[in-house]
């Protein structure tokens, strides 16, 4: 057989195999085609219909709606909005990550002044997350997204491994990955004595008549001023019923929007958290109806004591009271020869010199007065220094506006349940005995085991405890089930100081504002007394 020459195995090449098209051509021809057209059709769908959400991430927030379309109030051309958007060091052409955050914090504090989270004692990584706004409140969600509503686990991500985003250690729980006492631990503040000065017995101001079982002397209706009689009288109580109190008695609501039409004066706080907190107590609102200040010298004319005053416009009133009563025949002072039934201005006897009548009745007076002010208060606390200090504000308040120090407790969200339910310990307890006032030394307030069987994760079943019939009956038809959000009782910005020390600076300065308005009642009528006095020493008619 003859060898194939080469000019025949040339001849076996299609030489214009280039010019034929094939399956594979035909294809990546009919894509191109159809991605021109759909581009095509895409882009005129923009242009012409004002596709806006195809070209922008979401709508935004509804705080956030008025400049909906001034994007350039917080983005900027080529800087990365999230601390993780830029991984590599691109600061050769012109963008660093530092920068963009700070940037994007200074556009959000521009609106929403607010601190940072200890951002001193964080290693210089978590600083940059701190920074990072959007980490938190992502925008673009809707118009119906809570911008405020933040995932546990964002808070998680620090907080269960605490020791890797500090630079020091921890001085609070470091692990700390959920809303149960195993993880969360029990509240801090519980775990120390109460650090109020004032004495007072929960138990024997919550019996009948303030009295133990089996003890006479109850306080009844009818040993109140009339005025003040409907306040403290229960449905179906007559004058010779003893008094009852309940926690409503003495704890209101610090703005509580149904004082707020009678007691415009009384609010507190901001309106989104009107309720939160319990107004501090005040004598005059609260103690004096039954613990009035008596010298033993009163009568239904006298100018009452007026309470936290310094002790010379204490001593001022009572010698004010013992001239007046003797002075109108309301009293006698002592070796008094006149007729049985005193006259006007007849009331002070020849046998002892006046002055010395109400020097002895004055320093008598004054012991009562102090023995009555020492049944609630301590010997440091009566004092002119501390009550110059109450007055001003630079001492510190007597009951605590707040327990919680590092969280934030909403009694109005709670208004329904029983206040025995977290103060158990401030109830008394039938049949038991008297003893010594002692609930001042201790704060009766329940641990986490109070929250956490309601707060809890969707997951976890409803505990038995609340199935026992006393805890439901305490519960009063609430749901055995809420969130367990951190954001519910933690606040993230704050300025480095413990989270609570503006609201309770409100609370206190309310405190120190009604203590004030009680010294003042009787401040413009001293300079009347100090002449009344002087004119009836001097023998003048009063």
């Amino acid at each position: 057989m003859a060898r194939e020459t080469g000019k025949q195995r040339s001849q076996r090449i299609q030489i214009d195999y280039f010019r034929r098209r094939g399956g594979l051509q035909t294809f990546r021809t009919v894509c191109i085609a159809i991605g021109l057209v759909g581009a095509g059709l895409y882009a005129a769908f923009v242009l012409a219909w004002g596709g806006g959400s195809q070209v922008s991430t979401g709508q935004i927030a509804r705080p956030h709606a008025a400049f909906q379309n001034d994007c350039q109030l917080c983005h900027e051309d080529f800087t990365p909005m999230d601390s993780e958007a830029i991984q590599l060091d691109l600061t050769m052409v012109g963008v660093k990550r530092e920068a963009s955050i700070g940037r994007l914090e200074a556009a959000c504090q521009a609106c929403h002044q607010v601190g940072d989270h200890y951002r001193n004692a964080m290693t210089s990584s978590f600083r940059l997350q701190d920074q990072n706004c959007g980490a938190c409140h992502s925008d673009h969600q809707g118009l119906g997204h809570d911008l405020s509503a933040v995932a546990n686990q964002k808070c998680a991500v620090c907080h269960a491994k605490l020791a890797d985003t500090c630079k020091a250690a921890p001085t609070i729980k470091p692990d700390v990955a959920s809303f149960t006492k195993a993880s969360h631990g029990d509240f801090a503040s519980l775990m120390t004595d109460d650090i109020g000065t004032i004495k007072f017995d929960h138990h024997q101001h919550l019996m009948p008549g303030q009295v133990d079982d089996g003890q006479k002397g109850a306080f009844t209706i009818e040993m109140l001023d009339a005025a003040l009689r409907p306040r403290y009288r229960k449905t179906g109580q007559s004058d010779s019923d003893a008094v009852q109190l309940d926690c409503a008695s003495c704890h209101t609501y610090a703005g509580n929007p149904d004082d707020l039409a009678r007691y415009p004066e009384r609010s507190l706080i901001a309106d989104h958290e009107l309720g939160r907190y319990m107004a501090p107590v005040s004598y005059r609102q609260h103690c004096a109806a039954c613990h009035a200040m008596n010298p033993g010298i009163a009568t239904a004319d006298t100018t009452p004591i007026p309470h936290a005053v310094a002790w010379s416009q204490v001593d001022l009133l009572i010698a004010a009271d013992i001239v007046g009563v003797r002075s109108t025949g309301q009293a006698r002072g002592a070796g008094d020869d006149t007729q049985s039934t005193p006259q006007p201005g007849e009331g002070i006897g020849s046998r002892i010199d006046r002055d010395e009548a109400i020097s002895a009745k004055l320093v008598a007076a004054r012991k009562q007065i102090e023995s009555q002010c020492l049944k609630c208060h301590d010997d440091a606390s009566i004092s002119d220094t501390a009550i110059t200090a109450a007055l001003d504000g630079t001492a510190a308040p007597m009951i605590p506006p707040r327990w919680l120090m590092h969280g934030l407790y909403d009694h109005a969200a709670h208004r329904d349940i029983d206040c025995r339910y977290c103060h158990q310990a401030a109830y008394p307890v039938a049949g038991s005995p008297p003893r010594p006032a002692i609930d001042h030394t201790i704060v009766m307030i329940s641990g986490i085991e109070s929250c956490d069987g309601c707060h809890r994760s969707a997951t976890t079943p409803t505990p038995a405890s609340l199935a026992n019939p006393s805890v439901a009956n305490m519960l009063r038809g609430q749901s055995t089930w809420a969130a367990d959000d951190c954001t519910m009782c933690h606040r993230y910005h704050t300025s480095g100081a413990p989270a609570n020390q503006t609201e309770s600076a409100n609370l206190n300065e309310s405190a120190i504002s009604d203590l004030g308005n009680e010294a003042s009642v009787h401040a413009d009528i001293h300079a009347d007394l100090r002449d009344a006095i002087s004119a009836v020493s001097a023998g003048a008619t009063p």
